[in-house]
């Protein structure tokens, strides 16, 4: 398994500032602040982890994770973006070093013309996309 990465033009090495400006420009939906969600940026070893939230930090603890999200991780070195399941952030950090050490990080030229993917069909027949399909596990 290899783990894809997409390039930005990011000044490296990455600092917090510079991951949170990648995160504004290459991950935030424009739809986000009318739905409030937000996003919070956590440094690691060999970079940063960006997980949408829903809602506002109070002191004493982080909002909820945006439902259906993803954790992307911000390399310091590279800047590129990497997209991983919703995983705790030291616990991405070991498969992050993993993946990067082993050349299984590949850090790609460009992102993918979205043009390319496929779009989930409903049992209508019609497009689904951003949308949230039931499952009825009782018939299965």
């Amino acid at each position: 398994m290899e783990v894809h990465a997409y390039p930005t033009e990011a000044t490296v090495p990455v600092d917090l500032a510079e991951a949170r400006r990648i995160a504004d420009l290459h991950l935030r939906d424009p739809d986000d602040a009318a739905d409030d969600i937000g996003s919070v940026v956590t440094e690691f070893d060999a970079g940063f982890t960006v997980v949408a939230v829903r809602g506002t930090a109070e002191a004493d603890r982080l909002p909820k994770p945006a439902i259906g999200g993803s954790v992307c991780v911000i390399d310091k070195s590279t800047g590129a973006i990497s997209f991983w399941p919703t995983y705790p952030t030291a616990l991405i950090a070991e498969q992050y070093a993993v993946m990067r050490d082993t050349g299984r990080l590949v850090v790609e030229d460009s992102w993918p013309d979205p043009e390319d993917f496929d779009l989930v069909t409903s049992a209508t027949g019609e497009d689904v996309d951003d949308a949230v399909l039931a499952i009825d596990y009782e018939s299965s």
